[in-house]
């Protein structure tokens, strides 16, 4: 499988959305009582303006994008694998191109937030190097989660 990592482009904007939705839903369960809660909080957490993917960073197995990374900052805003395509490397070559734009946007910390009943995501980024810095309460989305930080 061949693995890419490029800047997105406007004809990319459906599929990153897709995805976004796609991984969120996978992320908490279908049918969760946390996604109807955020869909209440935020009806259009799932859908971004194309605008919004402009300096987002895709990935492609094999010509199919399979996964998104966005920052913002300092911040690693989201960060986004299709199910079927984890495991092959795509996350942790969008999260280090991201750490890269973090840095060269001149930080030296970057951080991120993610929810703290996801394991599977938790231990990603610990294995990437991220560091829990501090667990806490999502007063709107009503869940707890966690700042993790990684010196770049």
């Amino acid at each position: 499988m061949k693995l890419t990592v490029r800047p997105a482009r406007a004809a990319d904007f459906h599929a990153l959305n897709s995805i976004r939705e796609s991984a969120v839903q996978d992320s908490t369960g279908a049918g969760s009582p946390l996604i109807a809660r955020l869909h209440r909080w935020n009806p259009r957490r799932s859908f971004a303006l194309p605008s919004y993917w402009r300096s987002a960073l895709v990935a492609e197995l094999d010509g199919e994008i399979v996964g998104v990374a966005k920052t913002i900052g300092a911040m690693l805003k989201d960060l986004w694998v299709l199910q079927h395509s984890r495991s092959h490397g795509a996350g942790a070559a969008l999260a280090r191109m991201a750490e890269d734009c973090i840095r060269a946007d001149g930080y030296r910390l970057a951080h991120l937030y993610t929810a703290a009943f996801n394991a599977r995501t938790r231990a990603f980024y610990e294995r990437n190097g991220w560091t829990m810095a501090r667990f806490m309460y999502h007063t709107v989305g009503h869940f707890h989660r966690c700042l993790y930080v990684k010196r770049l």
